[in-house]
């Protein structure tokens, strides 16, 4: 019994410790309950009892009483308190509640369902700690959720039962959001905490052991959050395409791991993606349910174009780490989310927009496979000693295969790469690195291109064998095979921008054909060149051809090869800067030949000088190359090869020189000419020869030549220093051998025959043959003999020393057909014969001279061609020549001496000859002398003598001959008659001073002798007046002939009148198209060194009169053009002689010469003529003017009488310039001009022009005009008065004082009137004028123009010019052209100021009232209303009715200028029904439309009738109705309204046309208008509507 009860107060107390503990609020009652129970004093000690029986007895009968009290307590009493300590303790873990947002069907669903303030959550949730009874919880719904103390929502929760200490509580209910915005925080929240915290609060009823109890509900719950979701992962990463719209299309597979038993329908949701803070563009995925665990999202977007470049250089590194197998941490943030796929919920997305995702991207497969296949292409390799495992490395072309596993469009423009290069046997042994360079890819191909420029291929360290091994086998092998892998990186052009990919790896295999040991086709020798020699042998280059079957070239530097010739190695080949291109290859060996080192080396060189080819090979060795990587592979080679042999001789020839002792000493010289063939000299030092002539011994030489060596130049033919031969001089064995000679030749041996014949000689095969005339014709023994020698071919036997460098050797060889060449000395063996014969042919002999022309003279020496001839020179062709020059001789004495050239003459002709002369002067006087007589006079006599002439005949020269001979000459005869200027020019002004002057001269020369001079001067006179200096500079003069010899000088500077008076007569004579007759003196004569005394003191002597200074064949126009602009007409002091002026008149001057000629006043009488018909005269006095540098001539004129002569021409040219844009005329006469030149100041009279000019017309002043302002000032019977200031452009440059002028004005084709301008002057540019308009016409147009114009509408008009329009005659038919266009534009006059009605009741009832009316006058002059019709409207509260109207006024109203007046009262007619005029009578704005046609006087009583249509619109009324025996109490003034204040408008002159605050409508009104409509013909409908205005009034209806 004992233990419940100790039970039972344990878990009392228990409960009521933990209800101490946890209880938050308790009420002052149920503390002090508990206080009752719990405060007992404890019993006083006493002596155990326990042995007592009494006690023991007592004991179990109050225990029992003590249990049935307490369970009656705990039952009765404690049992809400324990329940509520229960609720207190218990535990609330949130096991699964998933958020969705789609409203439940059945009991739960609510009627006000809105998803962006209610949800449906479906929570499971376990309840722990709830103690031992079993009991029902029923919850007093709504419970409401608190988050960090505030208030999220509440939800209804559903009954549920607990027992055993635990329970579970599953419900699906509404969260109804309290405060979205709060509610977006802590959504945040969740998904960034790893942990989140509600507090659930409300009531519910426990109900156990048969009580029920109601407790309160505070419980606080962890849930466990997103935590930022830590846990994302991608599974899957595809870049499938192109976006269409730009970018790249990206499908993401993402694993994102939730926490949080907490589960969202996030349905669409968008994240925006990025890197390293790069916004990679937007993702989506539709119908994501977001669970706990884990939970795949397929996400599909488009990566955006990126316009940075660090932008895409950080996305370059994503790629790189993705396709390198990397991680890149890759960022996506929430954007939005909409359950239902279309609509986010606000609070959702905000959220959602919180979500901030890190997120690794890695190819899980590792590093994408990217290359697959790599061909090398041709290669060109480097190598060199110091890097021998580093050779550089060409690689135009490579080209790898490659593909990529996205489907997006990618061009790979540049590329670097680290290669590493293996074999399988001797793993990696060399590295690559190859920098950026460009490159070329095709992605649907798979191919990308690149070029490896100046690469290094690193041998490894530790790898030298294996790298050995691999460049043995290059050269060994046919195809071989070895890796290449390694890691690339791209700058790669793609959709969304130009990106660099990194980490691109490869290990592929690549072949190359190797170099096959160079046999894979023949090597061949092409020539063979010696270029020198040392001790040890002679030194040959070695051209070798060679083939290359590798995919590479190698430059390998300095390579040598053993040479065999048979066993034997004869030298060594080296091969210098080796490089073997692919393909084959032309190379020279260098090679060391030692031929007397072994006897193949003898038998290889003898071979090679007889021409027989060799066999020879070329074999590696251990010193081959000093490239240690390649000494392996070159030790390897062997080559066989052909040498062949020599395919030149060495001896060419043989020159053959015949002493002049020849003939005593039997001893020639013998050159001999040796071509060699090789770069090295050869130097002889000894030479053993004999020479045959058809077995006939010629001679032999045996000569020791070591003290001066004969040194064969190498390449070249080289002679040899003349070498002693000893010859066969018998005569008769010459003779034979000379007639053999001949024979072998061909030559005709006749007069050979017939000279051995007279000589007695009788050799074998000589004919007899008689020494005549005939015979000899044609013979030249001199070029038989030496023709005949040419034959002279011999065999020869040598055996030489020879050296080369320094290497010595012996060379013997025979030789055949060597030729033997011979020069002239060859004549020396024939006999000379005839020397008397020759001197008398030179005695009969005829000398002439035919022209002589001297040239480069100095004071000592002249140079003379001479063309004459030499007749009576024989029978026989002869060559006369004469070794010392000719002594020349005037009057007797010697002048000079003249060398002279050989001249051939032919048998019985002479001969002609044109030949050079050297002239030395050896008198100075008397060749001044002689030249004087020569210029001046008709002929001269020379005598030339010679005492050493030679002559040349049969081919022998004859010398000492001497000659005399008298020879006549014809002189320069003064030049007379022989000088014509065919044209001259003056082109500028000169340096030296004066104006420079050239001519186009003829000089006719009547001498045989003629001059060509440096220069030659002459000073030009005109009537004794010296013009200038004139040479030509060369001077020439050709004898016999007309020379054409442009000159050049000056007219200089005139100081005096009368040497003025003379240039300008040449000018003017020039100009009147007429010739000036000149005399030109001599001056001075210049050779190549300067002025020459004797010919300039001859020259001077010279004087050539009456020379013709040509004037032109047409007269030239000096004067092409004149311009008039800025002209001033005055036609108002007389109509046919306008004064005229221009402030500037430009003349052209079109100068026939280049000087400038600068015109500093003038004059000028011009005549002015329309097409070539004389119009009018201006007589231009002397202005001054001034010349620019493009020759315009610019001056003025003013007040010049315009005379015209042809008055109707006249008058159509102006009004052609009126009407026109342009006018163009022709101005003729002549000017006298002051010119300003070089030479001094000239006057030019009578200079004639004829040209057509123009000048801008007024184009009908562009066809318009503008009417600045308008007022109404006055008017008469006749007409209304209007002053305006009009405007209109002048487009011309002509300023036109015109007087009074008037223009017509009409509307449409009626006339309206007239304006009138005084005193006009018109001036280029825009022009005002103040001018009076006079409105006068029919009553419609003009009554159109005032209603336009009151009620400020535009009125279109027309002026237009009539014969009247000027009283100057000459201008008439111009003014009628004119017809501008203008607008006039009108102004809301507001006449009516306004209207007061008076009217009775009984009035009222008749349809009768009166008005008076209040008119005020904005004119600038009175007017008075003489009549008036009217419609009066009433247009307020959405409705439009007639009021009434007006059919007359019953006394005229006068109104001033600018003042107002109350007219009389006028009978109004009401229209309105008695409900309208309710209406108008209770209505706050009474203010009415009026539309009326007016008859008025403007001007005065006495001023301008006029009828127009005007309306006006609110017009301020006001009301005064009198009630009469009804005595209703109404009031005298029932309202006021409208805008009393209303002000009148104002004309254009004054101030704005509508002033601010006008009710008036400003309506255009069409011209059909007419003023005696009236608004009263047809009456107005009552509908109310705004038809109701009058219609018979087209003005009214527009206005309506």
């Amino acid at each position: 019994m004992s233990a419940p009860y100790h039970d039972g107060d344990a878990l009392a107390v228990s409960a009521q410790d933990e209800y101490y503990h946890n209880a938050r609020e308790r009420s002052i009652n149920e503390d002090d309950q508990m206080e009752e129970y719990l405060e007992k004093p404890p019993p006083p000690r006493k002596q155990p009892l326990y042995k007592n029986k009494k006690f023991l007895i007592s004991c179990g009968v109050i225990s029992a009483i003590v249990v049935i009290v307490v369970v009656c307590l705990m039952i009765f009493v404690f049992f809400p308190m324990i329940c509520q300590s229960l609720m207190n303790q218990a535990g609330v873990s949130v096991n699964a509640a998933q958020i969705t947002f789609s409203q439940p069907s059945g009991q739960n669903a609510k009627r006000d369902f809105n998803p962006q303030n209610t949800f449906m959550m479906n929570m499971d949730s376990s309840l722990s700690n709830t103690g031992p009874f079993a009991a029902t919880i029923k919850f007093h719904n709504p419970i409401t959720i608190f988050y960090n103390d505030t208030l999220l929502g509440n939800v209804t929760l559903p009954d549920t039962n607990i027992g055993g200490g635990k329970g579970s509580l599953k419900a699906n209910t509404p969260f109804d959001i309290q405060d979205v915005s709060y509610f977006t925080n802590f959504a945040k929240d969740m998904l960034a905490m790893d942990t989140f915290y509600w507090t659930m609060k409300g009531s519910a009823d426990i109900t156990a052991l048969g009580r029920t109890a109601t407790v309160n509900l505070d419980k606080y719950i962890p849930i466990p959050g997103m935590g930022g979701f830590k846990d994302v992962s991608i599974k899957s990463f595809q870049l499938p395409s192109n976006a269409p719209q730009g970018g790249i299309n990206v499908e993401l597979g993402t694993m994102m791991n939730a926490p949080s038993p907490v589960g969202i329908e996030l349905g669409t949701i968008n994240l925006q993606i990025g890197y390293q803070g790069v916004n990679l563009g937007t993702v989506s995925a539709s119908g994501v349910n977001l669970q706990q665990g884990g939970n795949l999202i397929n996400l599909k977007g488009v990566i955006q174009p990126l316009n940075n470049t660090a932008d895409l250089d950080k996305v370059g590194d994503m790629f790189s780490k993705y396709v390198s197998g990397g991680v890149a941490q890759t960022s996506a943030i929430g954007v939005s989310a909409a359950p239902d796929g279309t609509n986010s919920i606000g609070w959702l997305s905000e959220a959602f927009k919180s979500v901030s995702l890190n997120v690794g991207l890695q190819n899980q497969g590792g590093p994408l496979n990217i290359i697959h296949g790599v061909s090398m292409g041709y290669l060109d390799l480097g190598f060199n000693a110091n890097n021998a495992y580093a050779p550089s490395i060409n690689a135009p072309a490579v080209i790898a295969d490659f593909s990529i596993p996205f489907g997006f469009t990618l061009d790979i423009y540049e590329v670097t790469q680290n290669i590493t290069m293996s074999t399988p046997d001797g793993g990696n042994f060399s590295q690559l690195v190859v920098p950026w360079v460009p490159a070329q890819s095709n992605q649907q191909a798979g191919k990308l291109q690149f070029g490896i420029n100046q690469g290094t291929l690193q041998t490894l360290e530790g790898k030298n064998d294996a790298f050995d091994k691999y460049t043995y086998d290059l050269t060994a092998s046919n195809g071989y095979t070895f890796g290449v892998s390694g890691v690339a990186t791209t700058k790669t052009v793609t959709p969304i921008g130009n990106i660099t990919l990194a980490g691109v790896t490869f290990n592929v295999n690549t072949t190359l054909h190797g170099l096959q040991f160079l046999n894979s086709t023949p090597t061949t020798i092409g020539t063979v060149d010696m270029t020198g020699g040392t001790k040890e042998g002679l030194l040959l280059n070695i051209g070798v051809g060679m083939g290359n079957p590798s995919d590479f070239s190698m430059s390998v530097g300095d390579v040598t090869f053993a040479m065999f010739s048979g066993a034997s190695q004869v030298g060594t080949a080296a091969l210098k800067n080796l490089t073997l291109q692919r393909g084959q290859n032309s190379v020279t060996a260098v090679a060391t030949f030692d031929p007397n080192g072994s006897q193949d080396g003898k038998n290889m060189l003898a071979s090679f000088v007889e021409g027989k080819n060799s066999s020879t090979s070329i074999a590696g060795f251990d010193q081959s190359t000093n490239i240690a990587s390649l000494s392996k592979a070159f030790q390897a080679i062997n080559i066989g090869t052909t040498l062949p042999g020599l395919t030149t001789q060495l001896v060419q020839s043989a020159n053959l020189v015949v002493l002049p002792n020849s003939a005593q000493t039997s001893t020639v010289n013998v050159a001999v000419a040796l071509n060699n063939p090789f770069t090295a000299g050869l130097s002889i030092s000894k030479i053993v020869s004999s020479a045959t002539y058809k077995g006939m011994p010629v001679g032999n030489i045996n000569q020791d030549i070591s003290s001066n060596p004969f040194v064969a130049t190498g390449k070249a033919v080289s002679n040899s220093q003349p070498l002693d031969m000893s010859m066969n001089m018998e005569p008769a064995a010459l003779a034979l051998l000379m007639r053999d000679l001949a024979v072998d030749a061909g030559l005709n041996t006749n007069a050979l025959d017939a000279l051995l014949g007279m000589g007695g000689f009788h050799v074998q095969g000589q004919q007899d043959v008689s020494p005549t005339v005939d015979v000899f014709k044609g013979f030249n023994i001199s070029d038989f003999v030496i023709k005949a020698s040419s034959k002279l071919i011999v065999n020869l036997n040598l055996d030489s020393t020879m050296q080369v460098g320094d290497y010595v050797t012996d060379l013997a060889f025979v030789q055949n057909n060597v030729q033997v060449k011979s020069d002239w000395t060859i004549t020396r063996l024939i006999p000379i014969v005839g020397q008397p014969i020759v001197q008398a042919i030179v005695n009969g002999a005829v000398l002439g001279f035919d022209t002589l022309l001297l040239s480069d003279p100095t004071e000592t020496n002249a140079k003379v061609q001479m063309k004459g001839s030499i007749t009576k020179t024989g029978p026989m062709d002869a060559a006369i020549s004469f070794p010392s020059p000719l002594s020349v001789r005037f009057q007797g004495k010697e002048i000079g001496l003249a060398s002279m050239p050989t001249v051939q003459a032919a048998a019985g002709q002479g001969a002609q000859f044109d030949v050079p002369s050297n002239f030395q002067i050896t008198d100075g006087e008397g060749m001044q002398n002689f030249a004087s007589y020569m210029i001046n006079n008709e002929e001269f006599v020379w005598e030339i003598v010679s005492s050493d002439v030679s002559v040349n005949a049969l081919g022998f020269t004859f010398t000492n001959i001497s000659m005399n001979k008298f020879v006549t000459i014809k002189g320069c005869n003064g030049f007379k008659n022989g000088v014509v200027i065919n044209s001259f020019d003056l082109p500028r002004n000169d340096p030296a001073g004066g104006i420079t002057l050239t001519t186009a001269t003829s000089i006719t020369n009547p001498s045989q002798v003629g001059f060509s001079l440096q220069s030659v001067n002459f000073l030009a006179f005109f009537q004794n007046v010296e013009l200038g200096p004139l040479g030509a500079s060369p001077g020439n003069f050709a004898p016999v002939a007309q020379s054409n010899v442009n000159m050049t000088g000056r007219l200089i500077p005139q100081k005096s009148q009368e040497g003025l008076d003379a240039v300008t007569k040449v000018f003017e004579n020039y100009l009147a198209a007429q010739d000036s007759l000149v005399d030109v003196k001599g001056d001075s004569a210049s050779g190549p060194a300067g002025q020459v005394q004797w010919l300039t003191n001859a020259f001077k002597t010279l004087t050539i009169n009456n020379v013709v200074m040509p004037g032109p064949k047409v007269k030239p126009q000096l004067i092409p053009s004149i311009t008039m602009m800025n002209m001033q007409l005055d036609f108002t002091k007389d109509a046919w002689a306008p004064s005229a002026g221009s402030t500037l008149v430009q003349a052209k001057l079109q100068s026939p010469f280049g000087f400038p000629l600068g015109v500093s006043q003038l004059s000028m009488e011009v005549d002015a003529e329309v097409q070539k018909q004389k119009m009018a005269h201006l007589s231009i006095p002397t202005q001054k003017a001034t010349t620019d540098a493009n020759n315009v001539v610019t001056t003025a004129f003013s007040d010049v009488p315009f005379k015209v002569s042809a008055q109707p021409l006249f008058a159509g040219f102006l009004a052609a310039l009126t009407h026109q844009a342009n006018g163009t005329f022709e101005l003729a006469g002549a000017s006298n001009a002051l010119a300003d030149t070089a030479i001094g100041a000239i006057q030019l009279n009578n200079v004639t022009f004829d040209v057509s000019t123009s000048m801008a017309g007024f184009n009908n002043f562009d066809s318009k005009t503008q009417i600045v302002s308008t007022a109404v000032t006055g008017g008469t019977p006749e007409y209304l008065i209007v002053t305006t200031v009009v405007a209109f452009n002048n487009p011309s440059q002509i300023t036109i004082t015109v007087g009074d002028i008037n223009f017509n004005a009409k509307l449409g084709n009626d006339q309206i009137g007239q304006v009138f301008i005084k005193q006009a002057i018109i001036k280029p540019g825009n022009n005002q004028f103040d001018a009076e308009f006079h409105l006068f016409g029919a009553a419609g147009p003009v009554g159109q123009v005032f209603s336009d114009y009151m009620t400020n509408a535009q009125v279109p008009l027309t002026i237009f010019g009539t014969e009247k329009s000027t009283s100057i005659a000459s201008l008439q038919p111009a003014f009628q052209t004119v017809s501008l266009a203008t607008t006039m534009q009108g102004f809301q006059a507001n006449l009516i100021a306004g209207c007061k009605v008076i009217a009775t009741l009984g009035g009222v009832l008749q349809k009768k009232a009166k008005a008076v009316v209040t008119l005020q006058n904005p004119l600038k002059t009175d007017y008075v209303l003489t009549d008036l019709k009217a419609d009066v409207f009433y247009a307020k509260g959405g409705s439009t009715f007639k009021v009434g109207h007006v059919t007359g006024i019953p006394e005229p109203c006068s109104v001033p200028s600018g003042g107002n007046t109350n007219c009389a009262e006028w009978d109004v007619n009401l229209d309105a029904n008695l409900i309208q005029l309710l209406q108008l009578i209770t209505a706050p704005d009474k203010s009415m439309n009026m539309q009326q046609n007016i008859t008025s006087t403007v001007g005065g009583s006495n001023g301008y009738k006029a009828t127009f249509y005007y309306y006006q619109d609110n017009v301020a009324t006001s009301m005064e109705l009198d009630a009469g025996l009804l005595n209703l109490p109404l009031g005298a003034q029932v309202n006021s309204t409208g805008n009393p204040t209303e002000s009148m408008g104002s004309e254009s002159g004054d101030t704005p046309a509508t002033k601010t605050g006008s009710a008036s409508a400003s309506v255009s009104v069409t011209s059909s208008a007419t003023a005696t409509e009236k608004p009263t013909d047809t009456p107005a409908k009552e509908s109310g509507d705004a038809s109701s205005k009058p219609t018979t009034t087209p003005a009214a209806a527009s206005a309506a």
